[in-house]
């Protein structure tokens, strides 16, 4: 066994975000391998991924009269995929659930929300959901809540953190929920910042150093969640990976403005996938065009390590986490193609020089030390 091997093999490696709940409410069944999407139990296994974090959110395109009552509908397919897969994976509560799962040889599920929408504006809701099993709430998505703004909110308003929004962090404070700022506005950002008595985290995001998009980090805003204590996931999206990448790759799609709308709309459906393939198979054409386009500069598994790099050199390597948005992408970066490639990076990490205590941090201790102090064991 080569070092790297062995190094990844004694680590606690966490995920801290996919999106593969939209998959499997449309019958995608993790405990086979699959040979597309990006998450299944096999894969996790082949990974030596530990704990992974499962992400429920309201999709933009579903009609949901209750926001809450979908992400409960998403929490109750969890359950019974977890209770039916009982040999291989179980739901953590804590951080000494995840090890005690991990020393059981199964892998850990954490249970998440992505977007405070979900919440209705209830501060009653955060402790329904604690109750339900959720320790991670991202508390915005791509729209803005009416107490928190997203990262689409460039101004600043009154509304980035307001008074129900405080009432909202400091219950996720008490009942310990773990708070996380991806998808966040900067005001957000900096109000929650002020405002909460615990470490946060960014769970999927990358430096603006790398892409001038709206959801990437400042070096100001990475060095304040090392100072409280918290970590960043850093996140495998092209777009969010390389500047060069997003703007090819915008430029693209300005000819196929329709077709982009529709592919997204048909990425985030929840029709059969039978449907689902045959309406994507009309759009191949468009699709090997784009692929084909953006093949030279499409992000690699080094460019991953690259803004770990830049993430542990200007705030320290007890800050770095991994925020695959598995399942929640298109073109992933290479070497990183699903959630089995999880030993490529430790190999990078390694021929760069990182020790093996180093790389122990990065790809689960500095998230299972932020589990720990923030949620209660």
């Amino acid at each position: 066994m080569t070092d790297y091997e062995q190094i990844h093999q004694g680590a606690f490696l966490a995920d801290l975000h996919c999106d593969t709940v939209l998959q499997m409410r449309r019958g995608y069944d993790i405990s086979v391998r699959h040979d597309d999407y990006h998450i299944d139990i096999p894969r996790l296994q082949d990974g030596g991924v530990n704990l992974q974090v499962f992400a429920c959110s309201v999709n933009p395109f579903e009609d949901a009269k209750s926001p809450l009552a979908a992400v409960n509908a998403q929490l109750d397919l969890l359950d019974r995929e977890f209770d039916r897969n009982i040999g291989s994976m179980g739901i953590c509560y804590c951080a000494d659930d995840a090890l005690h799962l991990n020393r059981q040889g199964k892998i850990s599920a954490l249970l998440a929300i992505e977007g405070g929408g979900a919440l209705e504006s209830n501060p009653a809701n955060i402790e329904h959901l604690f109750k339900r099993g959720v320790r991670l709430i991202t508390i915005v998505h791509e729209e803005s809540t009416g107490w928190c703004t997203s990262h689409k909110s460039t101004e600043p308003t009154p509304d980035d953190l307001n008074e129900l929004g405080r009432e909202m962090i400091s219950e996720m404070n008490r009942l310990g929920m773990i708070i996380d700022l991806s998808h966040a506005s900067v005001g957000t950002f900096w109000r929650v910042l002020d405002a909460t008595t615990a470490p946060v985290v960014a769970s999927h995001s990358c430096p603006a150093a790398f892409s001038d998009h709206t959801r990437n980090l400042s070096d100001d805003q990475i060095r304040v969640i090392a100072d409280c204590g918290g970590v960043i996931g850093i996140g495998f999206i092209h777009m969010f990976l390389s500047e060069e990448f997003r703007e090819r790759s915008n430029s693209f799609w300005a000819k196929y403005p329709e077709e982009e709308k529709e592919l997204m709309r048909l990425f985030l459906s929840l029709m059969p996938e039978d449907e689902k393939a045959r309406r994507y198979s009309t759009y191949n054409d468009v699709w090997n065009e784009h692929s084909q386009y953006v093949a030279d500069v499409r992000p690699t598994v080094s460019t991953v390590a690259d803004a770990i790099d830049y993430v542990a050199d200007l705030a320290g390597v007890d800050c770095v986490a991994l925020g695959s948005d598995y399942d929640g992408m298109t073109l992933p970066p290479i070497g990183l193609e699903d959630c089995s490639g999880y030993p490529n990076l430790t190999k990078e990490l390694v021929k760069r020089g990182y020790s093996g205590q180093e790389i122990e941090r990065i790809l689960g201790g500095n998230f299972l030390r932020v589990f720990k102090k923030v949620v209660p064991g």
